[in-house]
């Protein structure tokens, strides 16, 4: 009964994680149902952390991050170019937050330039605030944690790419498809209170 004991015990394990992280799981389990097969390339970002937790991914090197306590901000974009040059038959997203983004944006016209058709999903929570959270959690007082974003779709426009901004994971799987039936870079801003 391995099978069934594991289940459980995956359950369990999942039912011991904050209600937010469940939440921030299951928007990168949105990304996958909507896009199976595809490559995800985190950022340091909340959702992201919160799979590296629990999430199950149904491509072998499918998902990688550099989110591992001490990631590097900004490493998502360029690694996700990188992976749609070398898989350009997978679906490709990048799933970055608005502080990481900010790291690497110009990298919203290497995409373009090198015609790598990244899906940029922007989890903009107004800040740093995987490191807010951890700053909180250990009682001190949050310092710089939360830059002003600029307008991304706004950014995404100027370098002539379409963009998108949601309120929230709701119509997330069909931005996904729209995104990924053009065939180009592609910008999804959510914006989350």
């Amino acid at each position: 009964d391995g099978q069934s004991r594991a289940a459980a015990t995956r359950q369990a394990a999942f039912a011991e994680i904050a209600p937010a992280l469940q939440a921030q799981t299951r928007a990168v389990e949105m990304i996958r149902d909507a896009l199976p097969g595809s490559i995800i390339v985190g950022d340091s970002t909340q959702p992201v952390y919160a799979a590296n937790l629990y999430y199950d991914h149904d491509r072998p090197g499918g998902w990688f991050n550099a989110a591992t306590g001490f990631g590097a901000l900004g490493y998502g974009p360029p690694a996700a170019i990188g992976a749609a040059l070398a898989v350009p038959d997978a679906p490709v997203v990048c799933l970055t937050g608005d502080g990481g983004f900010q790291f690497t944006l110009p990298e919203l016209g290497a995409a373009l330039d090198a015609a790598a058709p990244v899906i940029f999903v922007v989890w903009n929570n107004l800040g740093y605030r995987e490191i807010e959270t951890s700053m909180l959690d250990v009682g001190v007082e949050p310092v710089g944690v939360s830059p002003a974003p600029p307008d991304f779709c706004k950014l995404a426009e100027a370098y002539g790419i379409a963009a998108e901004r949601l309120a929230g994971i709701g119509h997330l799987a069909d931005a996904l498809k729209r995104a990924r039936a053009t065939g180009l870079p592609y910008v999804i801003e959510i914006t989350i209170d």
